[in-house]
């Protein structure tokens, strides 16, 4: 997969399809081989990119400078480095609180702005989830805080079901992990990101997807999403946890694509 300078660091990206833009931004783990599934359907009809976070996978991992809207201004960057003035975004947990930073500072980029399985501000069970998470990377290191992020991300019966899929990802997540100072800085901007008193800004069509059994961020979220966000719409997955759209990728992109094509 190729690096690109987007300017204050290289971005691992993937480049995939013909049309349209369509941006995918991983969670927190934050590496694009979560988006296989809906890459796979979507590049048929849309120019479809993806890449790893600053401090995950191939890209740059610098020693700090993590934030919610940093990675949002560097997904700018790459739209700019790749000649694309606006696109539809996908944005999953993390990957869906940078989108919030897209849609409310940078609008005129977005076409669209699909939520998934992402929350607006912190509580407590989300605090209790992400610190737990942070223990573990500080006590065990890298490799159990993989396989500790896999059990709340994927839930029983993706282990069940669909063990392949969780072994796939996680060796590309232990090849490429980066140090536990990165994992401990990425963690805290999850705890830090804050653009609750400012959703209400949000424009753009927006398709808000929640599911209904995840344990890391609880479906209640997307229905507070969607309350605040004008006009957008609301998907509930019944079951799939964390990682719903690998789980049952035809229902959501079945939903996606519906909600594109409603756009004309």
């Amino acid at each position: 997969m190729p690096r690109i300078n987007i300017g204050a660091l290289h971005l691992n990206y993937q480049e995939e399809g013909q049309g349209t833009a369509f941006l995918f931004i991983p969670g927190l783990m934050g590496i694009l081989d979560a988006w296989d599934f809906q890459v796979a359907y979507f590049k048929k009809q849309y120019r479809c990119i993806r890449f790893d976070h600053r401090g995950t996978g191939d890209s740059d991992k610098p020693q700090d400078a993590y934030s919610t809207r940093l990675i949002a201004e560097d997904a700018v960057h790459l739209l700019d480095a790749l000649g694309i003035e606006k696109a539809h975004v996908a944005g999953a947990s993390t990957g869906g609180c940078v989108l919030q930073n897209l849609a409310i500072d940078h609008p005129g980029r977005l076409l669209s702005c699909t939520f998934t399985n992402t929350w607006t501000k912190a509580d407590e069970y989300i605090t209790r989830v992400q610190t737990s998470r942070m223990r573990i990377a500080e006590t065990y290191g890298p490799e159990e805080y993989i396989k500790f992020s896999s059990v709340w991300t994927c839930g029983p019966n993706q282990f069940r079901y669909d063990w392949d899929k969780i072994q796939a990802i996680e060796a590309r997540q232990k090849k490429t992990i980066a140090p536990v100072e990165v994992l401990l800085g990425r963690l805290r901007m999850t705890l830090e990101h804050d653009r609750l008193a400012e959703l209400h800004k949000i424009t753009r069509p927006s398709l808000v997807i929640g599911t209904e059994d995840d344990t890391t961020v609880p479906g209640y979220f997307a229905k507070d999403l969607h309350a605040a966000i004008k006009g957008s719409r609301l998907h509930m997955i019944r079951e799939g946890g964390h990682y719903s759209y690998r789980r049952h990728a035809d229902e959501y992109n079945g939903v996606v694509e519906a909600f594109l094509s409603s756009l004309g």
